[in-house]
């Protein structure tokens, strides 16, 4: 039968060595108490003159001081004994019972003083004063009664220096060995492992509050220590007892919640059985942190589709597998408009419809995955390139029913790429594939499915090598400026210029905006390469200033550009570094300016600085009368669609005079755009337009170039 449990905060009397150092005290405290109080007795009934009345007296003050302060030990108590033991040998007729209180004062002394090394100081006075004492009762004494008590008392004395010193060092110890015992017992118990002690049959010998707390012991007995592999830490095959590092236990709490604990079994060595030291730590939260942080990982917080990481470490074992593997990525068409329009909560609503409409979508046969921003991705292992390209279907068609969550009806639209895994073919590939595919369906016009082809990667490949030329060309100076000049049509008069920007890419030649504009647009290099266009032409202006030609430039600006916060600041940064007047400097935006709530703030802050604004192709996108009115410009430019069909129809010449009516009776001049005959210039001078510019006045050049001020031909 297993003996009982303690726990490892035992009463201080019931360990052996407690129990042993307890009675020695006892006997010790007893035998001085019996030896002096017969001392006290011996000197009253027997001792000689008045003196053994002061002895008494003195002796019964050191009683007195035990009692009083039995754990105090000071210089006058050890004085007092000294003046009595030399006294005592004078009034009585033996030196033995002077003898005995020496012997009991000072082992008294050797276990009470075992936490000081003052011990065999104090100690002295005693037994020098028997000493001096006792010489002095030997010389007076006769040699024969002198000799056999001389050697009756020497052994003694000697015998008592050796068991005081050896009392004194036992106590000494022991006491060490309680203080050591106790400041484990506190350690144990104040921490927050739980400990248990097992012996060589696994069972539980000592253990703290804390071990019966996590382990979920009985009020009464403790059970067996839990292991991963059964009831019972000692009876495990499997090497938890032995392990180098903790094993993970799920334990129940009273409460009926659960835990886990982190379990370590090591072997107690140099002990005369075998045991066993168990710790037991709650590890819960950690557990629960650890948790939280893989379900991060491994899931997108908004969305809760498989984040990144995540999905290409399961492209990765898909591939593995060895079976085809049909991957998409999805990317939404227009979202950004719908983040700036909206707001970012509004865009996270977006992204989290898109979403769960995908994962619905593609249902328990493929998993779903956001990978940044409003790009998604679908793993689809098992699917060739037709299941693939049904699943995008789904997936298009699922996205396609009406939102109305926006406080108005819209539509997600989605560009999808698509990639099937090959032999060899890796992650990486298989997502750069794939990513190719949907950008080739977005260029596109978006809302539509693509699969890989290698002729794509070349285009793609293609693509990134004129980003990165465009870029270097914005940073190298291979942009120049032409300019085109605006004719007054009323005082056949050079008024202005357009500044047109050129790109001299080396081994290309001259490429006009339309074959790199779109790609500025696309990798938002439209921003840094609009700065350059604005300040080369307002530099050049004022040099024409300066030769005392009094020429406005006009500059076109993107929606990007003026939807940023720091484009005003850099057009004041522009002006007031080359003294530019506002009024000479003409800002053109197209009519796409309307759908772009930041970029139209952008326009209405430019023109409260003084510098004009002009609407360029008006009538070809989204011309509406209530923009005209509520945003008014400065200038309206006729699209060169109207003036070069001016000749082919009446109906055509009352659009473009309807046009040249409205901007008047808005308050903004009119600049006519492709002229290229003298018939054109005439109609238009007679139609009442204020300005015009095209061929017929001068192609685009550089500024060097302008001999002479332009002028209508006549």
């Amino acid at each position: 039968m297993a003996r009982p449990t303690r726990t490892v905060v035992d009463d201080p009397l019931s360990s052996p060595g407690r129990s042993g150092l307890h009675w020695i005290r006892l006997l010790t405290e007893a035998y001085s108490w019996i030896s002096s109080v017969a001392f006290l007795v011996q000197l009253l009934l027997i001792g000689i003159g008045p003196g053994r009345l002061v002895l008494a007296a003195l002796v019964s003050s050191v009683l007195v001081s035990w009692v009083l302060w039995p754990k105090r030990d000071t210089w006058l108590v050890a004085l007092v004994e000294c003046a009595v033991v030399h006294g005592a040998v004078f009034v009585l007729p033996t030196p033995q019972p002077a003898l005995g209180f020496v012997f009991a004062v000072t082992v008294r002394r050797a276990l009470r003083g075992g936490r000081h090394e003052r011990f065999p100081l104090r100690a002295l006075p005693a037994l020098l004063g028997f000493l001096t004492g006792f010489t002095a009762w030997v010389s007076v004494g006769s040699a024969a009664v002198t000799g056999p008590v001389v050697a009756s008392v020497a052994m003694p004395l000697v015998g008592l220096g050796v068991v005081a010193m050896a009392l004194h060092e036992a106590v000494r110890s022991a006491t060490l060995v309680q203080d050591a015992h106790r400041t484990v017992e506190a350690v144990v118990r104040a921490s927050p492992v739980g400990h248990v002690l097992l012996d060589a049959e696994g069972a539980p010998r000592l253990h703290n509050d804390r071990a019966r707390e996590l382990l979920a012991w009985p009020a009464r007995e403790p059970g067996r220590v839990p292991c991963p592999h059964g009831p019972d830490i000692t009876a495990c095959t499997r090497g938890c007892r032995s392990a180098d590092d903790a094993v993970e236990v799920r334990v129940t709490r009273a409460d009926g919640s659960t835990g886990v604990l982190a379990v370590h079994a090591v072997p107690v060595q140099d002990v005369s059985e075998q045991h066993t030291l168990v710790t037991a730590l709650d590890v819960s939260k950690r557990r629960e942190l650890e948790d939280a942080l893989r379900a991060r990982a491994e899931r997108d917080e908004l969305t809760g589709l498989a984040g990144r990481t995540h999905f290409l470490h399961q492209v990765d074992g898909a591939l593995l597998a060895g079976e085809a593997v049909g991957l998409l990525v999805i990317d939404l068409d227009g979202f950004k408009e719908v983040n700036d329009a909206e707001g970012h909560e509004a865009g996270d609503w977006y992204l989290v419809s898109a979403a769960e409409r995908i994962g619905r979508a593609v249902g328990p046969v493929a998993t779903a995955a956001r990978l940044g921003g409003d790009e998604f991705a679908v793993l689809a292992p098992g699917h060739d390139v037709r299941e693939s390209a049904r699943l995008a279907t789904r997936i298009l068609s699922e996205l396609a029913r009406p939102l109305t969550g926006l406080g108005h009806e819209t539509v997600i639209r989605a560009s999808v790429g698509i990639a099937v895994s090959s032999a060899g073919v890796g992650t990486a590939d298989l997502l750069r594939d794939a990513d190719t595919a949907m950008y080739v369906a977005k260029r596109e016009g978006g809302g539509r499915i693509r699969l890989f082809r290698p002729e794509m990667g070349e285009r793609v490949l293609a693509r990134q090598r004129d980003k990165a030329d465009l870029r270097t060309a914005v940073s190298d100076g291979q942009l120049v400026l032409h300019y085109q000049p605006i004719v007054d049509l009323a005082t056949s008069a050079a008024a202005g210029a357009e500044a047109l920007v050129r790109w001299q890419r080396p081994g290309h030649g001259l490429l006009g905006p339309g074959e790199f504009i779109g790609l500025a647009e696309e990798t938002g290099l439209i921003v840094p390469l609009g700065n350059k266009v604005l300040a080369g032409a307002c530099e050049q202006a004022m040099r024409w200033r300066e030769q005392g030609r009094e020429l406005g430039v006009t500059v076109n600006v993107s929606t990007r550009q003026l939807s940023a916060a720091a484009f005003l600041p850099s057009l004041d940064r522009v002006l007031k570094t080359t003294g530019l007047p506002p009024e000479r400097l003409t800002i053109e935006v197209t009519e796409s300016v309307w759908a772009d709530g930041a970029a139209m703030r952008g326009l209405m802050e430019v023109r409260e600085t003084g510098v004009r604004v002009a609407l360029d192709d008006f009538g070809t996108g989204y011309s509406s009368l209530s923009y005209l009115q509520r945003y008014p410009f400065d200038v309206v430019k006729i699209d060169r669609s109207f003036t070069g069909a001016l000749s082919e129809t009446s109906r055509t010449a009352g659009v473009v005079r309807c046009i040249i009516d409205l901007a008047e009776v808005l308050g903004a001049h009119t600049v006519a755009e492709g002229i290229e005959t003298q018939a054109q210039a005439d109609w238009l001078r007679n139609a009442g337009c204020a300005y015009a510019q095209g061929y017929l006045f001068g192609r685009p050049d550089l500024a060097e170039n302008w001999t002479a001020q332009p002028s209508v031909p006549h």
